[in-house]
């Protein structure tokens, strides 16, 4: 009986902190929802399409905070892609997700790393998009496998933008 209770009472306790993170994961993604607008799901004016590859969508978070993943309006779900160069910008297809889009005058910057929020690759293995929406700055981070894939998004993502990436 003693074993019992005990249970029930470990059982309460779980379920209550997997609700208490629920609840700060929705409260957090509120928050980020109420400071900027949600981003398009498509390139107003796309032009035509320069390339087309499979990447792995690992997070967007804030320029200034590579730490903080933004959760509003499904960015915070890491996953396969699909990224899609388009003359007016990059367009990404998110498998299970709602796809977004980052105009080509929106990009302010293209990077490469090692290292972003909970991801460590080879040497630089993930390809950092700095981008601008609503005056707030962000970072959207893709993940190419292929080597040679990789230096074609980099090559039309530098296309499209006029900047060199870092």
């Amino acid at each position: 009986m003693q074993k019992f209770v005990i249970a029930i009472i470990l059982g309460v306790l779980f379920v209550f902190f997997v609700l208490t993170a629920v609840r700060a994961y929705k409260a957090r993604a509120i928050k980020q929802e109420a400071d900027f607008s949600q981003p398009p799901m498509a390139l107003a004016q796309p032009g035509s399409q320069l390339l087309k590859i499979r990447a792995f969508y690992v997070a967007t978070t804030y320029a200034d905070n590579h730490l903080e993943r933004i959760r509003a309006y499904g960015l915070g779900i890491r996953g396969l892609a699909h990224a899609m160069v388009f003359e007016g910008g990059l367009q990404l297809i998110r498998k299970g997700e709602r796809p977004f889009a980052i105009d080509k005058s929106a990009i302010e910057s293209i990077s490469t790393t090692q290292v972003t929020i909970d991801r460590v690759t080879e040497a630089k293995g993930i390809i950092t998009v700095d981008w601008a929406q609503d005056s707030t700055k962000f970072s959207t981070h893709l993940r190419v496998v292929d080597l040679d894939d990789r230096a074609k998004l980099i090559s039309a993502l530098e296309t499209i933008s006029n900047r060199e990436a870092k």
